[in-house]
């Protein structure tokens, strides 16, 4: 069978005849930020920030298309100095934390021009005074919508809003609140300048269309790019010219060696963790000889900091001490946050040659490598159980990740092909297909409930009339048949005002109910399961009834059942069942035996956890990841914590008891520990260090003498760190009190039930 790739040429991304690169000093951009920019290693505008340059510095709008690495952000970066210089400030929205670190580390460069930046996500919310002297916040589109609920004073200054990887607008788990966002922003405050930021896609036009911005697209890139398919041995590009990789070895190993000995790296993304994992572990003896002595030594300078990176030990700190050394890694969800930060800074120090990650790497974080491989374009979709091709912009995403500028004349992004006829499947499929065009995922019923309670509750509509005009002004109202919609959204609020959430009759108006639902960023089905639950909780209800209850609520994704673990968790639930406060197929959330089951393995993970258990064992015990239990217990404090807040309105009787437990998820401890994590510096690992040497509480530490502190914490810093707490300033260190707690949890980033969460480390041991 002759292979397509060798009869016809295709027209590859970023092979265009770029136009010139335009000198800093031929723009009208300020002296003083050129200044910046060439200290960074900027001299010249790539065509598309020249392009964009002059209506970005109007104040116009701008929708910005074109690949990874040819200089978007520095659009948004500009677009926010001129709205500070005019008075007025930058809303700068990411998908993803880590990115959210990346661009404020970026715009910190511009600090001697008065510039203050300050970021907003996962629990970390900014108070008002802190907020209001700052030029530009960094935020997740969920601190976004938080603010815009509780309506900000500082909003009111806003001149700019960048909305970066504006193609997630067909995420359905991201896109409805990027969409709601944007919405009422540009309701709100009409004169909004809005610089969207995306990949290449086939209706980015239409985007621009519906945030009237200007449309700029290129396929420019600063690093050319070859695409082409790896078959036995060749790889067949798409302009036509082949290369043969000496073997031996299998396909990956052979791509890896090829490219590390021309002195560049190699980024593999695979379908699933253990994928990863697997494949970084073969790859070792590839890699490790062909390391010199200086990368030897970086190597395994990351190796000794992955095991600082926590306090206590976790599986992705094993394998990975093994791995670094040798110059390998693995990228995937189920590490934390510190440990996916030194993996990071190891590849783009270039001192691992090697790394191996799963597609959630590809979106928007900025990690190159000379070649980039693309393994698997299948993986297990768990909406529809079953493999099914990894879309087409994912793949174009992972793509684009290859040629690093300053590093490589050229960057190679293969796929590979398992038989000859997978050659053409993934020509016509990925390469010489465009992304698939953006969407509106605003009709999912969960978004939908979601989002109208909050524009109610904070006043954003007040009738029927006002929400026609909202959803008109949406990107679903620009693209797509209204009429379906407004059926949605009819089905959906009477749902609200049948459980109380909004108020029945002509004129929107939220209960109390719903206004406390939308002030904790709940799901309105999970608020009302949680009002349930703590109705009807007895007095000295146990830890693991209310963990199972936070468990099924929609706002916690459970962690999937293995194989064999039907029957232990059905025995558990059958000797458990008249203390559970939530059942199977029980109204409202009517969860089938499997999904239920679920659930309580998900509850089972955070009673080990608050029992103490270590986390290897935790992990290993529940095959999952530490980024997964981190991620279960975020959630579970969160819903903990809006649970008390619903007992304090409908059984304050069970509020404490609630309270206590959210307490001890955060830290992972037992009761007896409560009063010692409340020292700064202080978590589960030292704390039940301080509780064997005699110290079981606070007050016993008051008088010690510091060298036994010193003893039983094994660190001088630390027990000076505690001395000075109990001793110069006693309660510095007290964590909220009751009341205290009684004002809103920092807004959430959410996903669905049907997802895997993206991951928050845990804190350093003791940190609060």
């Amino acid at each position: 069978m002759t292979s397509r790739l060798r009869r016809s040429p295709v027209r590859a991304p970023g092979h265009t005849a770029p136009a010139a690169s335009v000198p800093l000093t031929d723009t009208a951009i300020d002296p003083a930020w050129q200044r910046i920019l060439v200290a960074d290693g900027i001299a010249s505008l790539y065509p598309p920030q020249a392009q964009a340059l002059e209506p970005v510095l109007a104040g116009e709008s701008v929708l910005l298309a074109c690949p990874t690495a040819s200089g978007k952000s520095l659009v948004a970066y500009l677009a926010l100095l001129r709205a500070a210089r005019a008075g007025r400030t930058g809303l700068y929205l990411v998908p993803l934390r880590a990115l959210a670190h990346e661009k404020v580390e970026e715009l910190e460069k511009f600090q001697e021009l008065g510039l203050k930046v300050g970021i907003s996500i996962g629990d970390f919310d900014l108070p008002a005074e802190k907020l209001e002297k700052l030029d530009v916040l960094v935020a997740t589109s969920e601190k976004a919508d938080g603010l815009l609920r509780r309506g900000s004073p500082w909003l009111d200054r806003l001149g700019v809003v960048v909305a970066d990887e504006v193609h997630l607008l067909r995420d359905p788990d991201r896109g409805p609140t990027l969409e709601i966002s944007l919405t009422r922003l540009r309701r709100n405050y009409p004169d909004l300048q809005i610089v969207a930021l995306s990949a290449t896609v086939s209706n980015s036009e239409e985007v621009a269309e519906w945030l009237e911005a200007n449309h700029i697209t290129s396929d420019f890139r600063p690093v050319p790019l070859k695409l082409g398919v790896y078959h036995e041995g060749r790889i067949t590009f798409t302009d036509l010219s082949v290369r043969d990789i000496a073997g031996p070895g299998e396909a990956v190993p052979r791509l890896v060696r090829s490219v590390v000995q021309e002195g560049g790296q190699a980024l593999v993304f695979v379908n699933s963790r253990k994928a990863s994992e697997q494949l970084a572990e073969a790859l070792v003896p590839t890699v490790r000889n062909l390391l010199s002595a200086d990368e030897r030594a970086r190597a395994k300078a990351a190796a000794l900091e992955i095991t600082t990176s926590s306090d206590e030990e976790t599986e992705g700190i094993r394998r990975l001490s093994g791995l670094l050394p040798n110059g390998v890694a693995f990228h995937n969800a189920s590490l934390t946050n510190p440990e996916r930060r030194v993996v990071e800074r190891a590849f783009r120090d270039r001192a691992l040659k090697a790394l191996v990650a799963t597609p959630t790497l590809a979106a928007g974080i900025n990690l190159p490598a000379r070649r980039v491989i693309v393994r698997d374009t299948n993986r297990y979709d768990d909406r529809l159980g079953l493999q099914a091709p990894i879309p087409a912009m994912e793949v174009h995403q992972m793509l684009g990740r290859a040629g690093r500028p300053r590093f490589d004349p050229v960057g190679e992004a293969l796929l590979v092909a398992r038989a000859p006829e997978d050659e053409d499947r993934l020509l016509d499929r990925y390469l010489s297909a465009p992304p698939e065009p953006i969407q509106s995922r605003l009709a999912a019923e969960p978004a939908l409930r979601m989002h109208l309670l909050a524009l109610v509750a904070s006043h954003a509509v007040r009738d029927d009339r006002d929400l026609q005009a909202f959803f008109a002004a949406t990107f679903y109202g620009r693209t797509l048949p209204l009429s379906e919609l407004h059926e949605k959204v009819a089905t959906v609020r009477r749902f609200l005002e049948r459980n109380d959430l909004l108020v029945p009759g002509g004129e929107l108006r939220a209960t109390r109910f719903g206004e406390l639902t939308s002030e904790l960023y709940l799901d309105p089905l999970s608020s009302i399961v949680l009002r349930g639950v703590v109705a009807r909780a007895p007095i000295g209800v146990g830890s693991f009834p209310l963990l199972a209850a936070v468990a099924a609520t929609p706002d916690l994704p459970p962690l999937f059942l293995r194989r064999g673990e039907e029957a232990d968790l059905l025995a558990r639930y059958t000797d458990e069942a008249e203390e559970l406060l939530v059942k199977p197929e029980e109204p409202p959330l009517d969860l089938d035996l499997d999904v239920y089951l679920a659930t309580l393995k998900t509850a089972s993970v955070l009673e080990a956890w608050v029992s103490e258990e270590p986390i290897v064992e935790i992990t290993q015990r529940f095959g999952i990841g530490a980024g997964d239990l981190r991620s279960k217990v975020e959630d579970a404090d969160w819903l903990l914590f809006a649970a008390g807040r619903l007992a304090r309105v409908f059984q304050r009787r069970v509020g404490r008891a609630v309270d206590d437990l959210s307490f001890r998820i955060r830290y992972g401890v037992r009761e007896e520990l409560l009063d010692l994590v409340r020292l700064r510096g202080i978590g589960r690992v030292r704390a039940r260090m301080l509780f064997r040497a005699g110290y079981p509480d606070r007050e016993s530490l008051r008088n010690a003498p510091l060298d036994r502190i010193e003893q039983a914490l094994k660190s001088r810093r630390l027990a000076e760190m505690v001395a000075s707490q109990l001793r110069i300033q006693p309660g510095a260190a007290r964590p909220p009190s009751e009341e205290a707690r009684a004002e809103p949890l920092p807004v959430k980033e959410r996903k669905g039930r049907s997802t895997v969460r993206r991951l928050d480390e845990f804190p350093a041991d003791g940190t609060s």
